[in-house]
């Protein structure tokens, strides 16, 4: 079992897309996939079908060790996939948890008392909110690698490098263990020539980190999230789903 986050403290990167679809595709391959929803927006909750009543119980209380995995941990439309839900809850206990001793290994203690759950699955996703709060440094703390999905244009180029140094920094002084597994190049628009440009740029200044495959742009991987479906299923056969499955492949070739 490796727990890889998902993260740049940039937004509007497609972070949370590229997440659940690249879960949703490991799902295609035969693999089991629990996704922890760390983004008090909950978008990840809600882009694979759970939506919350307000009596469930949610990340918070995961975080906050007032409820175990097995009573936060719900199942989405896919057999294969789960996912411990998240909403704006969240949001409002960062100050509690930025309170407690050790905040920033809170996530990962909370998995490590959880072992006998997470060893039935095959890999952890985390979804970290797009900044740089005391619940990304949780998600990166209790990972094994990190995946940067990332623009092509300038301004997310630019920002690359700080999302990169955090990562670095996080693992020199908190997590040894942290590995970068890739940058993943986002919602590509071959169309325009800053694309082409900013692949090359991308490749020259981080050699293989970067995938071989990124994602294409796509306007039904936009609506899917509502229908609460993954690509695969709201649009099969589309660019982007045999993005993701490519993505999907070669994220276990690099683990391996």
């Amino acid at each position: 079992m490796k727990i890889i986050a998902f993260s740049n403290q940039k937004g509007g990167t497609g972070k949370t897309t590229a997440c659940v679809n690249t879960a949703a595709a490991l799902v295609k391959e035969g693999e089991r996939v629990l996704l922890l929803d760390l983004d008090p927006q909950g978008n990840a909750t809600v882009s694979v079908g759970v939506h919350l009543k307000p009596e469930d119980l949610t990340m918070a209380e995961f975080l906050l060790n007032n409820a175990r995995i097995e009573d936060v941990m719900v199942d989405s439309y896919l057999s294969d996939l789960s996912i411990i839900p998240s909403d704006t809850t969240l949001a409002h206990i960062e100050v509690e948890l930025i309170s407690r001793s050790k905040s920033q290994f809170l996530l990962k203690k909370a998995l490590e008392k959880s072992k006998d759950v997470l060893n039935s699955f095959d890999f952890v996703f985390i979804d970290c909110p797009p900044s740089l709060s005391i619940l990304t440094v949780n998600g990166l703390c209790a990972s094994d690698f990190v995946i940067i999905p990332v623009l092509c244009d300038y301004l997310s180029l630019e920002g690359l490098s700080h999302i990169i140094d955090t990562v670095r920094e996080i693992k020199s002084k908190l997590n040894p263990s942290l590995e970068i597994l890739g940058v993943l190049p986002n919602m590509i628009d071959r169309r325009l020539r800053i694309t082409e440009e900013s692949i090359v740029l991308l490749k020259k200044e981080f050699g293989n980190i970067v995938f071989r495959q990124g994602i294409s742009t796509c306007s039904r991987l936009r609506e899917a999230p509502s229908f609460g479906k993954a690509i695969f299923d709201y649009a099969k056969g589309s660019s982007a789903s045999d993005d993701f499955l490519t993505v999907a492949k070669e994220i276990k070739r690099r683990i391996k």
